[in-house]
């Protein structure tokens, strides 16, 4: 194992005494928890990419992440099967549908990047996590709070990198719960916003969606 290999273990083992006491289980560098409705709760150490011509990294817009490392978290709600299923029983970051960063719930919310070495930046780590991260996750202890939330705060609830098509996931839980006709209100909004804005190729995407989900008739209005 590399140095950053050996650092990064130790983070984790130091998150470890985090996230055990409340459910979550060890893998690598990441850890789950199952919660109501078959959702899980997802976080995660990512290291920084190993740049060694650094042609990538810019002085003042994009930094040289190597030898540091960030920590993701999400939830993975299983009804929101549009992208597909995961393909192991280890729910990684890109398997969550809401996902944030660690930065997220601290001053400012911006992306943080601590450095491997730097053996205070696990303390900081875990108290962000324990305190604002952990009780954020909690809310979204079942699938109707993910919907509850939704309605509340739009896609913002899903995190600051939900994709723009997250209606189209939440039509999906809606279905998967046989709230028909929520799921058709909803998707009948989001085709109206498409068809206003310059979403070309979505079109095709969308008029696929929804003729598996049997609402063929929305699409008209993108003719």
């Amino acid at each position: 194992m590399t140095e950053n290999g050996d650092l990064a273990k130790s983070v984790s083992a130091a998150l470890s005494e985090v996230l055990k006491p409340v459910g979550f289980r060890k893998r690598a560098n990441s850890f789950n928890r199952t919660a109501d409705d078959g959702l899980v709760h997802h976080v995660s150490v990512q290291l920084g990419s190993y740049d060694p011509s650094g042609k990538h990294a810019v002085p003042g817009l994009v930094p040289d992440l190597h030898g540091r490392y960030r920590v993701n978290l999400g939830v993975h709600v299983p009804a929101m099967s549009r992208m597909g299923s995961p393909r192991s029983t280890l729910i990684n970051d890109y398997n969550c549908q809401l996902r944030w960063g660690l930065g997220d719930f601290m001053p400012g919310g911006f992306d943080q990047w601590w450095d491997l070495r730097d053996r205070l930046s696990v303390e900081e780590v875990s108290q962000v996590l324990a305190r604002r991260a952990l009780p954020h996750l909690d809310h979204f202890s079942s699938a109707d709070r993910v919907l509850d939330a939704y309605n509340e705060q739009g896609p913002r609830a899903f995190g600051p990198i939900t994709p723009k098509a997250a209606a189209l996931d939440v039509a999906d839980l809606l279905l998967a719960r046989n709230r028909i006709e929520e799921a058709r209100r909803l998707l009948a909004t989001y085709v109206e916003s498409v068809r206003r804005g310059d979403h070309a190729g979505h079109k095709e995407y969308l008029r696929e969606y929804l003729a598996e989900r049997g609402f063929e008739a929305l699409w008209q209005p993108l003719q």
